[in-house]
């Protein structure tokens, strides 16, 4: 999952998160510069959250949140919120990788779910 936003009404930062959810990377990057790197393989938590503060004059505090699944979480969609300044602003539904949906694929060919 990626997405961007843009932070600042004067003083504009560009922030870009990335979550590769077949192999567990997470980066949030702001201007460029990764400000946060995890690795989320195995979590007992449901709900991972971010914190950063983002630019010098105009300083705004950002919040990401992550929320999982219960069940087979790794093969589902996950839900992401954005929070500027403790207000959300975003929701992201994210998609799975091209990885997971590809394997997948390739179990279900195996292993037919009957309907």
């Amino acid at each position: 999952m990626q997405f961007s936003f843009r932070v600042g009404v004067s003083e504009q930062h560009q922030v870009d998160f990335s979550f590769d959810q077949f192999i567990g990377n997470l980066e949030i990057r702001v201007d460029g510069q990764p400000v946060v790197k995890d690795f989320r393989m195995l979590s007992l938590k449901l709900t991972k959250r971010y914190e950063f503060v983002v630019g010098q004059a105009e300083q705004h505090h950002v919040a990401i949140e992550k929320k999982r699944k219960l069940f087979l979480a790794g093969l589902r969609p996950m839900q992401y919120r954005i929070f500027i300044d403790g207000q959300l602003v975003q929701t992201y539904e994210g998609q799975q990788s091209e990885e997971i949906r590809e394997l997948c694929s390739r179990t279900q060919k195996h292993f037919p779910v009957s309907r």
